[in-house]
């Protein structure tokens, strides 16, 4: 991870240590959860389409991406949770101020080569994201099916508005996690060693049978 990334995430954990978003956690746990799922549905459909990428630099983009999901997206989550208002009005208009100033912190990430854009995507887009993390979040407390209903179709809409082009490649996954891949049969093995062997005796012995 480069360290202007470090520095980020970083300040991001001492703000929430400022604000003691921890006691937030038994609280909004759901919530929570369901952010991370929905960044690492991002990255198991968009895999070979991504909108938005953490520039890894010489770190494992694996690593980097873990980060993101499993502490960025939630701590963002909670610093927004931690002063949200009770009034309906005022929860309104902090909501958009939370959503201009992430918006504006990832603008000037992005200009510092931290993120990079593809496929049409810009930091309007990751302003619209940032709406829907922070009122999705805060919905999905109450109304978690609601919640589910309204991120299918919003899911929907980026596949078709970036024309994700989904095929039976693009199920495979997920990308961003390294998974133990299924071994083969003893039977396949013994036989990948003892080819190299049956076909040199089988050049120097035509007649020998195949086994």
């Amino acid at each position: 991870m480069k360290l202007k990334q470090l520095v980020v995430v970083l300040t991001l954990c001492l703000f929430n240590l400022y604000r003691r978003t921890w006691t937030l956690v038994p609280k909004h746990y759901k919530s929570l959860a369901y952010v991370t799922f929905i960044n690492a549905f991002y990255y198991y459909l968009f895999k070979r389409h991504l909108l938005w990428e953490f520039n890894p630099g010489n770190s494992n983009w694996r690593l980097v991406r873990a980060i993101h999901m499993i502490f960025v997206a939630p701590l963002l989550v909670l610093l927004y949770f931690s002063k949200l208002p009770t009034s309906n009005s005022r929860r309104i208009i902090y909501t958009f101020n939370a959503v201009i100033l992430s918006a504006l912190i990832e603008q000037v990430i992005a200009k510092r080569n931290l993120i990079n854009y593809k496929h049409g995507w810009n930091v309007f887009w990751s302003g619209v994201i940032y709406l829907q993390m922070y009122v999705f979040s805060l919905l999905f407390n109450k109304r978690p099916i609601l919640t589910w209903i309204l991120s299918a179709f919003s899911v929907w809409f980026y596949i078709r508005k970036f024309k994700l082009p989904f095929t039976r490649r693009f199920l495979k996954g997920p990308y961003f996690l390294i998974f133990k891949q299924q071994r083969p049969s003893l039977l396949k093995r013994i036989k990948t060693v003892l080819y190299p062997y049956y076909s040199y005796l089988h050049k120097r012995f035509p007649l020998m049978k195949s086994l």
